[in-house]
């Protein structure tokens, strides 16, 4: 709040604090701008499908399209990695240790170029061998592998960008990287446009625009990390350096979060490969599935901003040890996702039709996306709690749980299904394809739902203890004095 004629003044701008006021009411204002972030990131793809299938051909439409599944496994893998650097600077910032944050922020740059640099040059030299292994059509595989390899280039912007808006959202500023993501976007669709229209580059060009509206969102977010003063703490060059132990820190939450990402989109990538074998060579099945996995990831746009919201308000809630703030959260959080899907499943329920032809223009391809479409959001809010509970798990630091659950239901569950019982002709459709989906959510969400009622209780007796011994050291200490 600003101050002006002696009363506040909003700003949109500042930071929340997540440790006082209306919880519920800033949890939501919170995730809006995270989600909305999201929604740019995939906005980023859906142009590139838009530009080249007006602009160049169907074929290149198909080849980056079947580059998506592996797309968001990299995206989800690396964005979850960053989450560690999220918990461990807003626990610092709850705790007030000032110096720790600084310490969090410049380690997480550092670590995010090199990771960026390593798994980028390693992705480039086998994106043939990545498009192969998922089944990508013999026909697709040229173009396929062009446009990976050039996503592949900008991955240390896009490993940069996601730390830097953790960093951020750690902080109380949601707003930030949502609105470097929107200038992004806008450079993104520009050229596009030019690349693809006038200088008929095709794949290429998509290709190359989505990598400098990366480095444009990473260079932007960097600057204000740089030069804004609202923030708890910010980056200064001569303090760039890794700290061994805060890595330690970091990469103890991040990794099991990355691993979690991996294992619940894994077998997106085997799902998309078996949607195949349902009635080869039909490509308006796979044309309608495509665009219905399109939709689906913006409604789960709302799913990951409430997510990451409830993670980054636990974890300083955790840090300023109020333990009924963190249960007041969790049931937030669980709200918000509910209204939430309700409102998601409303306008899938009347715009199906309308959302689905941006995709595709056939009533064969319509109808195979409304299929997976209606079965998707309809059982979204069993998605939502599942990683709404895990994200609450992860902001009190236990991230290897959610992680395991995720392996075992999320991924082994619907790879097993999938070598077997979708073998079967009975299973071996549509609705089976995508029903192992929501029953995978059901059981994730049970196991969440017993590791919190598990962990949570002793989490807060533990920060309510801790709390009682510093008021008693500090009652001591006045009574020395």
């Amino acid at each position: 709040m600003e101050k002006e004629g002696g009363k506040k003044r909003f700003s949109l701008f500042e930071s929340v604090d997540m440790t006082t006021g209306n919880l519920f009411l800033k949890i939501g204002l919170f995730a809006l701008p995270i989600a909305l972030t999201v929604v740019m990131q995939l906005l980023y793809t859906t142009v590139d499908l838009i530009t080249v299938h007006y602009g160049d051909s169907a074929e290149s439409m198909g080849a980056i399209a079947s580059n998506t599944a592996l797309i968001n496994l990299i995206v989800v893998v690396f964005t979850n990695i960053s989450l560690g650097a999220n918990v461990v600077l807003a626990q610092a910032r709850g705790a007030g240790e000032k110096e720790k944050a600084e310490k969090v922020m410049h380690t997480s740059i550092i670590f995010a170029l090199i990771s960026g640099i390593a798994v980028g040059v390693l992705g480039f030299f086998i994106s043939d061998d990545l498009l192969r292994m998922m089944g990508t059509e013999a026909h697709y595989l040229e173009k396929a592998t062009l446009y990976l390899k050039l996503y592949f280039t900008g991955l240390p912007f896009l490993m940069l960008y996601n730390y830097e808006a953790q960093l951020l959202r750690a902080q109380g500023d949601s707003q930030t990287p949502f609105f470097v993501l929107m200038i992004a976007g806008i450079i993104n669709v520009g050229f596009d446009c030019l690349f693809v229209f006038p200088l008929h580059m095709g794949v290429a060009g998509v290709a190359v625009a989505t990598v400098i509206s990366q480095g444009v969102s990473a260079v932007l977010c960097f600057l204000s990390l740089l030069l804004s003063k609202k923030h708890y703490v910010s980056l200064y060059f001569r303090k760039f350096r890794i700290d061994g132990k805060i890595l330690g820190e970091v990469v103890k939450v991040g990794l099991p979060a990355g691993l979690q990402g991996f294992f619940f989109s894994l077998p997106n990538v085997f799902i998309q490969s078996s949607l195949y074998t349902i009635d080869p060579g039909n490509e308006q099945l796979e044309n309608g599935a495509i665009a219905s996995s399109n939709i689906e990831g913006y409604i789960y746009a709302g799913v990951e901003g409430l997510t990451s919201a409830v993670m980054s308000f636990i974890s300083q809630n955790y840090g300023a040890k109020k333990p009924e703030n963190i249960k007041k959260t969790l049931w937030y959080g669980l709200i918000w996702v509910t209204m939430y899907w309700g409102l998601a499943c409303v306008v899938t329920a009347f715009s199906y039709r309308g959302l689905l032809s941006l995709f595709v223009d056939t009533e064969e391809a319509i109808e195979a996306g409304r299929q997976r479409l209606f079965l998707m959001a309809f059982t979204y809010v069993l998605d939502g709690t599942m990683i709404i509970t895990g994200g609450a798990l992860r902001g009190m630091r236990h991230s290897t749980f959610p992680m395991l659950t995720t392996l075992v239901f999320c991924a082994l569950f619907r790879i097993i299904f999938l070598r077997t019982l979708f073998r079967v002709d009975m299973f071996h459709t549509l609705f089976w394809l995508y029903a192992c989906f929501p029953i995978s959510w059901v059981l994730a969400t049970i196991s969440n739902a017993i590791a919190l009622i598990y962990f949570m209780p002793r989490e807060c007796k533990k920060l309510e203890q801790t709390t009682i011994e510093a008021e008693t050291a500090d009652s001591r200490s006045s009574e020395a004095k």
